[in-house]
């Protein structure tokens, strides 16, 4: 049995966490989460319910994430896993702090966003885009460049709370091959879904992070078409909708969710959040001179908002 601080929360796992969020810690009886792992074939593991999956009610969520391996999520208190015994460690461990993480978060009424994150002294900066936009490289980058990593593809964060703490997912940076190299890392373990074959986890290059970093400012990225990286403003009700677009795995969210109630806490954000679009060109030549334009404009931002 293996006992992590995850945030503000107490964690008790029976699989080792590796990611540098989940912080070892003493056992106690009394948990805010606990992982159970068992064997897919043993009496009682999870199994579906009838109908497809992924099956949810407010507290209760279960999905297949791949041939012999099913999670159920329940109350924000519990993940269950059912693996079988050809399931590999890395891949439980990629669906575990992805998607079921993040069902756990909206089940404790918290928002995950499809986000990477850095720490701008106290506060927090944030990049979201489509799959493959290159969020984990960016930030990647700007580790290397001093710039602590908060979290990396997962952002979770508490609209009812004003100060929009972000609370990182025990997941590790996750990049593919081409990136690592043209970043000069060394590449750690691969990943182990079957579709990310040449994705590898890569070290985290920066020091301490701040205990509470509140959101400040969100970038959404995309690409230049033009070859030079510039940034605008996103506003009004459009600020309302890349948020929402943000979500991880919305689909699910509104499984979990009223729609109304889900769509307001996500207004109530895009009122708390300066948000901005990011175009870069995707010449990794020309990685340094976006990267110079973001650093000094997230600094303005953030200096900005705290006047």
């Amino acid at each position: 049995m293996h006992h992590y601080r995850i945030g503000e929360l107490h964690v008790r796992s029976d699989i080792p966490l590796v990611a540098a969020d989940a912080v070892p810690v003493a056992a106690r009886d009394s948990v805010d989460v606990a992982i159970v792992v068992r064997d897919a074939a043993a009496p009682g593991a999870v199994v579906p319910r009838a109908g497809a999956w992924p099956d949810a009610t407010a507290d209760d969520f279960g999905f297949n994430a791949m041939p012999g391996l099913t999670f159920r999520i329940t109350g924000g208190r519990r993940i269950e896993i059912a693996r079988a015994a050809s399931v590999d460690d890395a891949d439980v461990l990629l669906y575990l702090t992805g998607s079921a993480w993040g069902v756990l978060c909206y089940q404790r009424g918290w928002l995950p966003l499809h986000c990477s994150a850095v720490a701008v002294g106290a506060r927090a900066v944030a990049f979201t885009g489509v799959s493959g936009a290159g969020k984990s490289t960016l930030t990647a980058g700007m580790a290397q460049r001093g710039w602590p990593l908060l979290c990396d593809d997962t952002c979770v964060v508490d609209p009812a709370d004003p100060r929009m703490i972000v609370r990182g997912a025990p997941k590790e940076t996750k990049l593919w091959r081409d990136a690592i190299d043209a970043l000069g890392l060394t590449p750690g373990a691969a990943v182990g879904n079957r579709l990310q074959r040449d994705k590898y986890y890569a070290p985290r290059t920066a020091g301490p992070v701040p205990d509470a970093a509140g959101l400040a400012v969100i970038y959404i990225l995309g690409w230049s078409e033009d070859g030079d990286a510039a940034i605008a403003p996103v506003t009004g009700a459009e600020t309302v909708a890349q948020l929402y677009q943000a979500l991880y795995r919305a689909e699910w969210a509104l499984m979990l969710r009223d729609a109304p109630a889900l769509f307001a806490q996500v207004a109530q954000m895009a009122g708390r959040l300066r948000v901005f679009r990011f175009d870069r060109p995707r010449d990794f030549a020309r990685f340094d001179a976006g990267l110079a334009l973001l650093q000094a404009h997230m600094v303005e931002q953030v200096g900005a908002g705290t006047e």
